[in-house]
């Protein structure tokens, strides 16, 4: 009885976090930690390169993204944001725009990738 108990609130627990995640206080969240780790990331490329241009930290920040994920670099990652002007020095946005849009076409890849958006 005890282990139909702890089953069932596993479920229960899953279904709430699933819920969670899909609802949009869920999808703010996760897009809020996703562009503060965007800009830790840049942040942490200034320091260790502090003459390099913002253009070439972030496409270098770009290509190591899309390398630890397979879903970013199968949707040409680094070639969306090279379009909307992420590397061109006379374009680069500033580095909390940049992580914001960054998030955005992550996010968007990933729905499309789930089947989420076409």
């Amino acid at each position: 009885m005890g282990g139909l108990f702890t089953v069932l609130a596993v479920l229960a627990a899953g279904a709430a976090s699933v819920y969670f995640i899909t609802s949009p206080m869920g999808m703010r969240l996760i897009r809020k930690k996703s562009v503060s780790t965007i800009l830790k990331g840049v942040q942490a490329l200034q320091r260790s390169s502090p003459q390099a241009p913002l253009h070439e930290i972030y496409y270098s920040l770009a290509e190591e993204r899309a390398q630890q994920s397979t879903w970013l670099a199968e949707a040409n990652y680094v070639d969306v944001l090279r379009e909307a002007g992420c590397f061109d020095p006379r374009t680069a946005l500033r580095p909390e725009q940049f992580a914001e849009l960054m998030a955005s076409v992550e996010e968007k890849i990933q729905l499309q990738a789930s089947g989420g958006v076409k």
